[in-house]
């Protein structure tokens, strides 16, 4: 992790500077690498047979934070695709044609790019880090849009339409809703309810199975 003094610590240069450094170590890591990518090997596969096999990078998963620092996006822009221009995808050759094209505000504020930094992948043939990243299952979708976004909303629009106590009084009794499910194949029972201390992929996968008529009657039908 680079250090330096607290007054440069938040400077745009620096935080430019962690991240190219990022894109660096991960080049010279992987260097070792790319004779594999360049230079075609005589493997034999399965059936005994001899084939010229040229290796490349594969899927790179990541949560959104770090797929922002890997595609050199501005924060909150998707690494994917373009939304300014009809959703295009994103893809290294066109990234370079913009960053040719227009200078540092422009690409920050018209196309979610950060202009001064180079990935990593341009640094290997037939590379394209927009094509190699692949969402995190985990944080994308089970804790994601289940935890972060379904159970905490219901808790949010609760408060909001009865009030705290109130609220509270509801979320115990589905508590007990969850806590009261009947043994199943497939259904691990939660005596806790889901008021886990720490949550893990395990707890939210076992939740998502009977969170939804657990909270039927306290929130909208067209949310259940």
């Amino acid at each position: 992790m680079p250090k330096t003094t607290k007054e440069h610590a938040s400077t745009a240069a620096f935080r430019l500077f962690k991240r190219q450094l990022f894109h660096t170590s991960l080049s010279g890591i992987l260097s070792s690498l790319k004779p594999g990518m360049t230079k075609p090997e005589v493997v034999r596969f399965g059936g005994g047979h001899l084939h010229c096999v040229v290796y490349g990078l594969g899927p790179y998963i990541a949560d959104y934070e770090e797929q922002a620092l890997l595609a050199c996006i501005v924060p909150n822009w998707c690494p994917k695709h373009n939304l300014n221009t009809n959703s295009l995808r994103r893809c290294q050759e066109h990234t370079e044609a913009l960053v040719e094209e227009f200078g540092p505000d422009t690409l920050w504020d018209e196309y979610g790019i950060v202009g001064q930094l180079v990935p990593f992948t341009n640094d290997f043939p037939c590379a394209d880090i927009y094509d190699l990243l692949s969402p995190d299952l985990l944080h994308r979708i089970i804790k994601g849009s289940f935890k972060d976004h379904l159970v905490d909303w219901v808790g949010q629009y609760l408060k909001m339409t009865h009030g705290t106590s109130k609220a509270n009084s509801i979320l115990d009794d589905i508590d007990r809703r969850i806590a009261a499910v009947a043994p199943f194949t497939g259904l691990r029972q939660i005596p806790q309810g889901w008021h886990f201390k720490q949550w893990t992929g395990d707890d939210s996968k076992v939740l998502m199975k009977v969170y939804i008529p657990a909270i039927e009657g306290y929130v909208p039908v067209d949310v259940i």
